[in-house]
C-alpha cells in the first residue's frame, strides 16, 4: 500500500474507533433519560393535548364575533371561522367541476344494482379534485319521476362510518340491523339518496407486497400520514366528497332541499360540511 493511502487508511479508522462528542444546541441538554422513551414521549404529548384542550374553552372566544343582525352579516361574520376550519381539515383544494355522476358498471357488472317497486339503486362515481375521485350507491326513488310533483322530496348525502359499506346502509350487504339501515329509510320517504365509500380502517392495503413491506397502520391512519406533511387530511378529502356531491345536488334542482346525515366518522363528516357550506 502507498504511503499517502496507509496514512488515510489509519487516520479513518482512527477517527471512527474515537466516539463523536458535540456541544447541546443553545436552550437544550443532552438526553440521558431511561425506560421507555416511546411511552414517556406518548405521556407527554397526552398532557399537553389535555392541557391544551382545557385552555381552548377560554381561549376559543376570541375567534368567534358573530353578527346577529341578519343573516347576511352572520354569514360575513363567521367566514372567518369557515375558512379556518378548512384549513385546519385540508379543504383547501379547488374542486374539479363536473356536469354529471358518471353510473360504473360493465358488461358483467351493470349499473342497477337492486330495484325495488319504490326505487333504484346505481353504482355512481365523481370527480372531486385533480386525480381523486368519490365513488358510491345513488338511490333514485321511482316516483321522484312517475309521481305527482315529479321530483323528489329531498336531496340527501348519507354518511356511514368507516366501517361500513354503502350496501349496508341500504340493506344490499349484511352488518346492520334493520332499524339502522337509514338509506331504506330515506328512500322509502321521498328522498333521492347519496351514498360515498369512505376509507375504512382496514390495513390489508398498507404497505407494498411486492417489496415485501406492509404495516397493520389502518388505511385511514395510513393516508392521514402522507397527507399531513402535505397540508391535508382524510377527512378533508372526504369533505370534499360530500361538497362535490352538494355540488352536484345542487345543479339538478336548486330549490330542493340538500341535506347530510352520518354515524360514526361519517357524523363527523357530515357535521363539517354542514359548518362549510350552508347550501346544506
Amino acid at each position: 500500500m502507498r504511503p499517502a493511502l496507509l496514512i488515510l487508511a489509519t487516520s479513518l479508522l482512527l477517527f471512527l474507533t474515537f466516539p463523536l462528542h458535540a456541544d447541546p444546541l443553545p436552550g437544550t441538554k443532552a438526553l440521558t433519560a431511561e425506560g421507555d422513551l416511546a411511552a414517556r414521549m406518548v405521556a407527554g404529548i397526552d398532557k399537553y393535548l389535555m392541557r391544551e384542550l382545557a385552555a381552548s374553552v377560554k381561549k376559543r372566544k376570541q375567534y368567534w364575533k358573530p353578527d346577529f343582525s341578519s343573516p347576511e352579516a352572520y354569514t360575513k361574520s363567521v367566514q372567518p371561522n369557515r375558512e379556518r376550519l378548512k384549513k385546519i381539515l385540508g379543504v383547501v383544494d379547488a374542486r374539479v367541476p363536473f356536469k354529471d355522476l358518471e353510473y360504473v358498471g360493465g358488461p358483467n357488472t351493470p349499473a342497477l344494482v337492486a330495484e325495488t317497486e319504490s326505487y333504484k339503486v346505481y353504482t355512481v362515481r365523481w370527480p372531486v379534485l385533480e386525480g381523486v375521485d368519490a365513488e358510491g350507491l345513488l338511490l333514485e326513488p321511482i316516483h321522484s319521476i312517475t309521481g305527482p310533483n315529479g321530483k323528489a322530496r329531498a336531496n340527501v348525502i348519507l354518511l356511514p362510518d368507516a366501517d361500513q359499506t354503502p350496501e349496508m346502509l341500504v340493506g344490499l350487504a349484511v352488518g346492520l340491523q334493520e332499524k339502522n339501515r337509514i338509506g331504506q329509510f330515506l328512500i322509502e320517504n321521498s328522498c333521492r339518496v347519496l351514498i360515498p365509500t369512505l376509507i375504512d380502517r382496514k390495513d390489508d392495503l398498507s404497505g407494498n407486497p411486492k417489496l415485501g413491506r406492509m404495516t397493520n397502520q389502518p388505511h385511514r391512519e395510513f393516508v392521514y400520514r402522507m397527507a399531513f406533511e402535505m397540508g391535508r387530511h382524510p377527512i378533508g378529502y372526504e369533505v370534499q366528497k360530500v361538497l362535490a356531491a352538494v355540488d352536484w345536488f345542487a345543479m339538478q334542482n336548486t330549490k330542493l332541499p340538500i341535506g347530510v346525515w352520518g354515524a360514526g366518522e361519517g357524523g363527523a363528516i357530515a357535521l363539517f360540511a354542514a359548518a362549510l357550506d350552508d347550501r346544506i
